[in-house]
């Protein structure tokens, strides 16, 4: 027993507990070390007084099975449940980077900047969107459940509270459950849907990009009023940097009506990335030589990032592709390089939102599709890769690497051809 607490230096499964890294109502989690393998991780179990609870075990059991299904880039991934003496206990990957609230923290009372944020929202955005298309609504979408791995990727973890989507309708009535400060309107009426997750993530964009929640309130009653009833201020009030269309898309997220948020979370992080890309600021402008400007085209800087990536220099190529959407932010072969560069650095999730955004911008080339299929598969979604490697051979039956890439997957899922 170490500083009296029973669990240090007992072991779960093959690992030992070394250190507490957090505890919350439900329970606490440790870090942990494998006994036989080089591995930290993390080892989340219940606190002594739920132990007895049915609930809080249909809970912790409901989590570790929602994390077994859900395998993203992006979502923190399960290494091991099981019950050691009646007590259930669950290890998952140990996220070194600290939680998006001990940045918050780190950085207050300053905003993150504006790039740093987007790269959050769209990371944790790509999760979502993917958990969501499972069926899966997170229902607690806040700062302390977004971690960080070794690499500085953003996990989107604890999903205790999630609800699955066992019908064809896109909400459901529950408890009231969540965390007030990032709570949908409908939410504190028992209410939850897709769109409620988005607004969670809104609440959360606008704290980074303003270093600050949306509402203030001293008890969950009157934060739910306020979310129910009042606008928060907007974010350029209180960052004179950000630029208006950010603030647009953020604000569109914290609608109080979920008709008038965006349909889906892919649509909220498309527009983001599509203003975020085209943003200049107003220092920048000033020191930015026109004659300069007007010496490389859109054509020519999207040429500048396929040399780059060629040879290896991926974030100069990204750069080189982002100054081409500057120009044109619908220029869909600066998104599908984009994503092929991202591809390459194994950010999957990243690169097929390029892929799909140019998907959207251009639907009827077969290698957009065909690329698409490449990073679903990737990201082990190997039925919506064998659909988009299928609309690749439709448009193009002769392209060979959707026919390779089809055979791989039909492989995978075990069927003939």
């Amino acid at each position: 027993m170490a500083n009296g607490n029973p669990y240090i230096g007992s072991y779960f499964g093959n690992y030992r507990i070394m250190a507490e890294i957090d505890c919350g109502s439900f329970g606490c989690v440790y870090r942990a070390q494998h006994a036989f393998l080089p591995r930290n991780a993390a080892v989340k179990l219940l606190h002594a007084a739920r132990l007895h609870s049915r609930d809080a075990h249909d809970k912790f059991l409901q989590e570790a099975q929602l994390l077994e299904t859900l395998r993203h880039p992006h979502i923190l991934p399960i290494y091991e449940f099981g019950i050691d003496d009646g007590l259930p206990y669950l290890v998952t990957e140990y996220a070194s980077g600290g939680s998006l609230r001990d940045l918050l923290r780190n950085r207050s009372p300053q905003p993150l900047s504006i790039n740093e944020a987007i790269s959050i929202i769209s990371q944790v955005g790509a999760a979502l969107h993917y958990a969501h298309q499972q069926g899966v609504i997170h229902h607690d979408l806040k700062p302390e459940n977004i971690l960080f791995n070794n690499r500085g990727d953003a996990l989107l973890a604890d999903f205790g509270i999630a609800i699955v989507l066992t019908t064809a309708t896109l909400e459901q009535v529950t408890e009231v459950n969540g965390t007030p400060a990032y709570m949908a309107p409908e939410q504190f009426q028992g209410k939850a849907s897709r769109r409620s997750d988005q607004y969670s993530l809104g609440c959360i964009a606008y704290e980074l990009v303003t270093g600050r929640k949306p509402f203030f309130a001293p008890d969950a009653i009157s934060l739910g009023l306020k979310h129910i009833h009042e606008s928060p201020i907007p974010p350029t009030r209180l960052n004179p940097e950000l630029p208006p269309q950010i603030e647009y898309v953020i604000l569109k997220t914290l609608e109080k009506r979920r008709i008038n948020r965006y349909p889906d979370v892919l649509s909220f992080m498309q527009e983001l990335q599509d203003f975020s890309s085209t943003r200049i600021s107003t220092s920048t402008r000033r020191r930015v030589n026109s004659r300069t400007q007007a010496t490389k085209t859109k054509e020519q800087y999207l040429n500048e990032g396929i040399r780059l990536s060629s040879i290896g220099l991926f974030r100069e190529a990204l750069e080189a592709y982002e100054q081409a959407l500057r120009l044109d932010p619908h220029f869909a072969d600066a998104y599908f390089d984009k994503g092929n560069t991202l591809y390459s650095l194994r950010r999957y999730a990243e690169a097929l939102i390029a892929f799909e955004r140019a998907i959207h911008l251009v639907p009827r080339k077969a290698t957009f599709h065909n690329n698409r299929g490449s990073a679903l598969y990737s990201l082990g979604r190997y039925r919506e890769s064998l659909a988009a490697y299928e609309q690749a051979l439709r448009l193009d039956p002769h392209l060979v690497s959707a026919q390779r890439g089809k055979r791989l997957v039909l492989n995978r899922l075990g069927r003939s051809h």
